[in-house]
C-alpha cells in the first residue's frame, strides 16, 4: 500500500493507456479530472513516491503525450479553417488530412506498435528514442507535404490573374517579353477592335472640343499658351467651356452601352470579358454624376482623354495580326513605319495620360471635393466617390507600367531589337 502511486490533478488531463485509474480519494481526483473539457491540451499525470519525491514520466507516457499534443493542434487548426469562410478548399482539404495523420499517430501510441528489429515472433514496445523518431519524421513529413501544397495552390491562383500586358504582347513563364502577340484567327475579336477603332473616333473628337485648346488653327500659330489661358494662371477646369457636352455625354453613353452588349452576348470578342463588363458598367455609373452636376462636366472629359491611349492600344493588335517586328526581314517597309507611328504614339500617350495626367487629375479632383463640401456642409455628397475611383484607376495604370516594363527589362535578355 505504501508504493501506491499518488495521481495528481493537472490543468488537463489525459489518462493512461495502460494503469487503470486509482481508488479512493485519487480515484475521486481522477474522476473529476475526466469530467473536465477537453479543449486544451493535455498534459500527462505525474506520479509521486511516498516520499513525497516526484517520478519522471515513463516512456509510453511522453510519446503519448507527445501524440496527444500533435492531433489536438491539429484538430484546433482545423477548427479555426472552418470558422473562416475565406480559407481555400485546398487548405481545408491539407489541414483535414494533417488531423487523419495525427489520429493514426496517436492510435499508434496507444497500441504501442513492435519494434521491426524485434526477433520474428517476438512482440516488444519500441524504446521512447525510436518512437520518438518516428514521430517526429511523421510530423515533418505532414507539415512538408502541406506546406509545399499551399506553395503549389498560391501559384497557380497567381498564374491565373492575367496582366493586360499579356494582351498585346507574348509573354513566357517566367514574364519575359519576346515581342508583339501573334493573334489567333478570331472574327469576333476583330470586328469588335475595328468597332472600337470607329466608335472611340467621334467620342474623342467631341472631348477634344469642348476644351479651350482645341483650336488647331491657333495651336499652329505657337499660341498655345495663351489660348488654353495658361498665361494667365487658368486652372483645369477653367479651361473646359462644355459648349458641346451633351453631344459629347450621349455619345459617350451610346458608345459604353453598345460596347457592353457586345461583350455580353459575345464574350469571344475579348479575353476577360468579366474585367471589361465591370469596367463598362462602372463607367456607366460614373458619367452619371456630370450629367447630374454639369459644373462637373469638365471632369467626365479630363477622365475621357485615356480613351486616346485605348485607341492607340487597339490600333497595335489590329495593325499587326502577325506579330511582325519593324524592319525585319519579310516586313514592309510601309508597314514598319506604320507600326512604328503607332507604337510611338501609345507609349508616348500612356506616359502623358496614365501616369502624369491622371495623378495630376486626382490632385485637382480631392481640391474639387474638398470645396464641394464646404459648400454643401457635409463630406457624403455625390462627389465623395470622384477621389477613390480616380485613385483606383491610378493604381491600375501602375500595376500594368509595372508589368510592362518587367517584361520588356526581361525580355531584353533573351530576345534582340526590343
Amino acid at each position: 500500500a505504501s508504493l501506491a502511486p499518488r495521481w495528481h490533478e493537472l490543468s488537463v488531463c489525459v489518462p493512461s493507456p495502460t494503469a487503470p485509474p486509482p481508488r479512493g480519494a485519487q480515484g475521486a481526483a481522477h474522476g473529476r479530472c475526466a469530467e473536465e473539457p477537453r479543449s486544451a491540451v493535455g498534459v500527462m499525470p505525474t506520479m509521486e513516491a511516498p516520499n513525497g519525491s516526484a517520478r519522471s514520466l515513463s516512456g509510453e507516457d511522453e510519446v503519448l503525450e507527445a501524440a496527444v499534443k500533435v492531433q489536438q493542434l491539429a484538430r484546433e487548426a482545423k477548427l479555426a479553417a472552418d470558422e473562416q469562410s475565406a480559407t481555400p478548399e485546398a487548405v481545408r482539404t491539407l489541414i483535414a488530412r494533417t488531423l487523419h495523420e495525427a489520429t493514426l499517430l496517436l492510435d499508434a501510441a496507444r497500441s504501442s506498435p513492435t519494434s521491426s528489429r524485434t526477433p520474428r515472433g517476438v512482440k516488444t514496445r519500441p524504446s521512447v528514442k525510436e518512437f520518438t523518431e518516428i514521430l517526429r519524421q511523421e510530423a515533418v513529413e505532414t507539415v512538408q507535404d502541406a506546406a509545399q501544397e499551399s506553395f503549389e495552390y498560391a501559384e497557380r491562383s497567381l498564374r491565373q490573374a492575367r496582366s493586360l500586358i499579356e494582351d498585346h504582347f507574348h509573354i513566357d513563364e517566367a514574364f519575359r517579353m519576346l515581342g508583339p502577340v501573334r493573334q489567333d484567327p478570331n472574327v469576333a475579336r476583330d470586328v469588335h477592335d475595328w468597332f472600337n477603332l470607329v466608335a472611340l473616333v467621334p467620342v474623342i473628337w467631341l472631348n477634344i472640343i469642348n476644351w479651350k485648346c482645341s483650336d488647331i488653327f491657333a495651336l499652329c500659330k505657337g499660341d498655345f499658351l495663351s489660348l488654353c489661358g495658361l498665361t494667365q494662371g487658368v486652372n483645369l477646369p477653367g479651361l473646359w467651356h462644355g459648349e458641346a457636352f451633351s453631344l459629347f455625354w450621349w455619345t459617350t453613353l451610346a458608345y459604353f452601352i453598345a460596347d457592353l452588349c457586345w461583350m455580353v452576348f459575345l464574350p469571344s470578342c475579348v479575353k476577360s470579358p468579366d474585367v471589361i463588363i465591370k469596367h463598362h458598367v462602372a463607367t456607366l455609373l460614373y458619367i452619371m454624376i456630370p450629367y447630374i452636376r454639369r459644373q462637373y462636366g469638365w471632369l467626365m472629359g479630363a477622365c475621357m482623354i485615356v480613351e486616346v491611349n485605348t485607341w492607340f492600344l487597339i490600333a497595335r493588335r489590329s495593325f499587326n495580326k502577325n506579330g511582325d517586328k519593324p524592319f525585319q526581314t519579310g516586313v514592309p517597309p510601309a508597314k514598319s513605319i506604320r507600326l512604328v507611328v503607332v507604337s510611338t504614339c501609345f507609349y508616348a500617350s500612356w506616359f502623358a495620360i496614365r501616369l502624369v495626367f491622371y495623378p495630376f487629375l486626382c490632385m485637382v479632383i480631392c481640391f474639387e471635393y474638398q470645396a464641394y463640401s464646404a459648400q454643401v456642409g457635409t463630406w457624403f455628397n455625390i462627389i465623395a466617390i470622384t477621389p477613390a475611383m480616380q485613385f483606383i484607376f491610378i493604381c491600375l495604370n501602375l500595376k500594368w507600367t509595372t508589368d510592362l516594363v518587367r517584361s520588356k527589362c526581361k525580355g531584353r535578355g533573351v530576345s534582340k531589337g526590343l
